[in-house]
């Protein structure tokens, strides 16, 4: 089944403005209640004890949750880029595969990682739930080197 050219065209511009270092997005792509998945944890989990705290939420969920994740990822790989497969789906769920390549901060080791990407959309078209299931050892080499200086 194809996605909608919309939704292949606002994947195709957030990845674009990430290799390009900007934090833009598309308009309407998320709302503030977009949840971000990682492995099957909710990004809010992963941040805190205390998921359903509001500071937590605004971190974690829509345009903001993006925000920080990417990042966060950025500065890990300081040279990270974004390649995506084959877009399929149809109007609730799209799924794509995304190429995750560069350096790890402060080791130089290269990256080279495949993420498998499900988008969840809601009726009025924007993103509600977007999952990434990724090997957790390439998770855990970009959390440690996120701490690096």
């Amino acid at each position: 089944m194809a996605a909608s050219e919309g939704v292949i065209a606002a994947i195709d511009q957030v990845i674009a403005y990430f290799n390009a270092r900007r934090l833009d997005l598309p308009d309407g792509f998320f709302d503030r209640r977009t949840q971000f998945v990682v492995n099957g944890t909710p990004f809010e989990t992963l941040l805190s004890t205390a998921p359903n705290d509001p500071l937590i939420m605004m971190l974690a969920r829509g345009p903001a949750g993006f925000r920080f994740s990417a990042k966060a990822l950025q500065h890990a790989m300081p040279d990270a880029k974004l390649e995506r497969g084959e877009v399929t789906g149809d109007a609730s769920t799209v799924t794509t595969n995304v190429w995750l390549s560069g350096k790890l901060r402060g080791t130089g080791e290269l990256v080279n990682a495949l993420a498998a990407i499900t988008l969840r959309l809601a009726q009025a078209g924007h993103v509600e739930i977007a999952e990434a299931v990724m090997d957790p050892t390439v998770l855990r080499s970009i959390r440690e080197a996120r701490v690096r200086d």
